[in-house]
């Protein structure tokens, strides 16, 4: 195994989501980690060095609009108020996207309001939504999100490619980590692609066949069918939002990539039933990990490869333990989360030619 030099990226300004609770008054908001006013510290933190220049600038115009519209926090010790958190997302080309997380849609009216002064003081925000939040939980968001202002989603530069986010589907917080993660993925596939010719009849026949499982926005799956245009690259999420954003891009982009909304584990199965598994399997789950129904259909597969980019170490160590067919070729440690002990870790997985070989004998 070959361990290559770990993905870093710059110290501050990397933040591409800031996640903001709110408190003090409508006169006078504040905006802090959720933690510390859950717990009644009220520190403002807009000025955070973590964010990229122009947060702070739309936090700022956020605090005005409340104050007003006159939208009272939410007290959590009281349980009354109604804006609970403020969210912001930036894209590297000075874009942002404004969720205001509120309680009830009492205040909606007072909102779009005075929401054109906002968008006139701070042009850069494409988008501007209401997440309805109802229940008395820590989660930041709750599940209905209302479009008050400008475009569906906000176009966000990623490695070679664009990607589409949606106001509740997942991105990568640290972007230029994240880019260099995809592409590192790329080049992985680009080489593997040389020696496919070779194998293809042993595995399926037709265009080789990339799956990108758990493909989210679509980074992964967008740069693999860039770096392998004839490969048929297929990527497979749950989430209908973040699906109708890797569609718009790979549509608006013309990469050659097909998206679906399914269960990635059940999908696989089901697929490689049909037609025979494919040349690559792509992972990059939650931090719970691809579970062992996924980790034991790829131990029985005949898949020769495997990308899997893990947010946890713990987890990828339970699954490539439940796939002992398959051993680690290369690794890269990701520093998605500076100033953190968090880890995320990329590594290239092989078939061994014992265990491929046994694969190929079963009927």
């Amino acid at each position: 195994m070959v361990w290559q030099e770990p993905i870093l990226g710059p110290e501050a300004g990397f933040r591409a989501r800031a996640k903001m609770a709110v408190a003090g008054t409508a006169q006078s908001s504040i905006l802090g980690l959720p933690g510390q006013v859950r717990e009644g510290r009220t520190a403002d933190l807009c000025d955070c060095p973590l964010y990229p220049g122009g947060v702070e600038e739309v936090l700022e115009g956020a605090k005005a609009l409340i104050r007003r519209a006159q939208v009272p926090p939410y007290d959590v010790a009281r349980r009354r108020g109604e804006i609970k958190n403020v969210l912001v997302t930036a894209s590297p080309d000075g874009e942002h996207l404004l969720r205001l997380v509120l309680r009830t849609t009492r205040a909606l009216e007072r909102i779009r309001e005075h929401l054109p002064g906002l968008l006139s003081a701070h042009p850069s925000v494409v988008a501007v939504t209401a997440n309805i939040h109802p229940e008395h939980t820590p989660q930041v968001e709750g599940e209905q999100e209302i479009h008050l202002a400008g475009a569906e989603s906000i176009a966000v530069r990623t490695g070679d490619v664009t990607l589409f986010a949606r106001p509740q589907s997942f991105l990568q917080t640290n972007t230029e980590v994240a880019g260099e993660l995809y592409r590192q993925a790329a080049t992985w596939i680009a080489e593997l692609a040389e020696g496919w010719e070779a194998r293809t009849a042993e595995v399926a026949p037709g265009p080789p066949r990339i799956w990108d499982l758990y493909c989210g926005l679509g980074g992964l799956a967008l740069h693999a069918a860039r770096a392998v245009p004839a490969a048929q690259v297929t990527g497979v999420e749950v989430s209908a939002q973040a699906i109708t954003g890797a569609r718009e891009a790979a549509r608006t982009q013309q990469i050659p990539a097909t998206f679906l909304v399914e269960d990635a584990t059940s999908w696989a199965i089901r697929e490689s039933a049909g037609d025979g598994p494919p040349q690559v399997v792509i992972v990059n789950p939650p931090r719970r990990g691809i579970g062992p129904e996924l980790a034991q259909w790829l131990e029985d597969s005949a898949v020769p490869d495997v990308i899997y980019s893990s947010c946890n170490p713990a987890t990828l160590a339970a699954d490539l333990a439940a796939m002992p067919s398959l051993r680690i070729g290369a690794g890269r440690f990701v520093d998605m989360f500076p100033h953190t002990e968090h880890a995320e870790v990329i590594v290239r997985l092989h078939r061994r030619p014992s265990a491929a070989a046994h694969r190929a004998r079963q009927p």
